[in-house]
């Protein structure tokens, strides 16, 4: 047993404690209150006094592409400087060309993902849902990521939709403790048929999936209207142009409910351009929704209707998507951004939530993202020069400078990060 002594502890569901402690027993924890309470209570266990600092749950990161972590030194290595103005089509193609031109392989997907991972994990990360498509470190992903992976499925060719599916089973089969789930990438890289047979598979598998959806204008543009870059420009340069002779004239979420993704363990990613008929769909079925303001920004995807998501009870959550498309992978940065992104329509007890509670349950953990007797042992450690007082705390924590401040992060009652041998003090 260990007992964690500090200034504040943030349970999340709860109010904060100050002068708290936390009792863990090897990966759970047995017990959150007051320090002199717990002190007496489990005189057995070994104390660790973190002195004037902020204990909350490790954050959940719940939509990322860690294998595109070093994306921005490919890009810099063939001289692909990030345009000005990028839209999301001519991002895409930029992210593919680059790829081709650096002649990205198996192992610098590997180094990009460890390098993702490490960065994550330092800024306070300690739940993660990752996109994975690359098939060469599955051992590594098994042994090493907190969290869920979703296999990417993408594509018009079932003979390599169907690979997508063998590698998933090929996962189960061999890491079977580890937690696995499939991506359907999206309605505009997967046909009606093929996305349908993706979440057939699934059903029967009982696999929670996670899909990207209504993310920027050139989606709708292109799945309703059936014109725009997409037809112009994506499509003729992955040579799927003969896959358009059969126009859909629907919007993105309506193909998603024939296919039969709209259940409890489908998590819906951006959801920019989702009307409101459309979000009480999404809330009747009970999906979560994981909002990546930043790269919504970068992309000039638009600004996701949070205040009628919010309204409709739907279950949000926060991703930073991936570093080909964001700044950094810290949700205490993406938590600071969406507070003036949204304009004031999230506070942050809300942002707290959504990077907590909010994102556990949306990738389907009901013991992650908050603190109390039985949760796991995940959990961050803030030090600062100067604690605030209690009553501004929360203010105090939606603040990007905390990326900075992160000391110790634990994940199943084990040190994944601490600063203090990484600065050799």
């Amino acid at each position: 047993m260990k007992l964690f002594r500090c200034r504040y502890i943030m349970p999340i569901q709860t109010d904060p404690i100050e002068d708290g402690a936390l009792v863990i027993d090897q990966e759970r924890i047995v017990a959150v209150g007051p320090a002199a309470e717990l002190a007496a209570r489990y005189p057995q266990a070994d104390m660790v006094n973190l002195g004037d600092s902020i204990l909350l749950p490790a954050f959940v990161n719940a939509h990322t592409h860690l294998e595109l972590s070093d994306f921005p030194q490919w890009a810099a290595e063939v001289h692909s400087p990030e345009p000005e103005q990028a839209g999301f089509t001519s991002w895409l193609l930029r992210l593919i060309r680059v790829k081709i031109a650096r002649r990205v392989n198996g192992e610098d997907s590997k180094a990009s993902w460890l390098n993702g991972l490490r960065q994550s994990i330092r800024s306070g990360t300690g739940v993660i849902a990752d996109i994975l498509s690359e098939s060469g470190f599955y051992a590594t992903v098994a042994e090493q990521l907190p969290g869920r992976c979703y296999i990417e499925v993408l594509g018009h060719d079932p003979v390599r939709v169907h690979l997508q599916w063998d590698n998933l089973d090929h996962c189960q089969e061999h890491w079977p403790t580890s937690q696995w789930g499939a991506a359907p990438h999206a309605p505009y890289t997967l046909s009606d048929d093929l996305l349908e047979q993706s979440y057939r598979y699934t059903s029967c598998r009982h696999l929670p999936t996670t899909v990207h959806v209504a993310e920027s204008h050139d989606e709708i543009e292109f799945m309703h209207q059936h014109r725009g870059p997409m037809v112009d420009q994506f499509y003729p340069f992955v040579g799927w142009t003969p896959f358009l002779d059969k126009p859909r004239h629907q919007r993105p979420l309506p193909c998603l409910e024939k296919a039969g993704a709209l259940r409890p363990d489908t998590l819906l990613v951006h959801g920019v351009h989702l009307n409101r008929d459309e979000i009480a769909t999404v809330a009747e079925s009970g999906c979560s929704v994981v909002l990546c303001p930043r790269s919504n920004a970068k992309l000039q995807c638009g600004v996701a209707p949070v205040a009628e998501y919010l309204a409709a009870g739907v279950n949000l959550a926060l991703g930073t998507d991936s570093l080909a498309s964001n700044d950094s992978l810290s949700i205490w940065d993406e938590m600071a951004f969406a507070r003036d992104w949204f304009q004031g329509e999230l506070s942050c007890e809300q942002l707290l939530h959504m990077a907590t509670v909010g994102g556990a349950k949306a990738m389907g953990f009901d013991d992650l993202g908050y603190l109390g007797a039985g949760s796991r042992a995940t959990f961050q450690v803030l030090r600062a020069e100067q604690s605030p007082v209690r009553s501004q705390l929360t203010e105090h924590l939606c603040h990007s400078e905390r990326t900075n401040e992160v000391s110790l992060v634990v994940i199943d009652g084990h040190i994944r990060y601490d600063r203090s041998i990484e600065e050799g003090t």
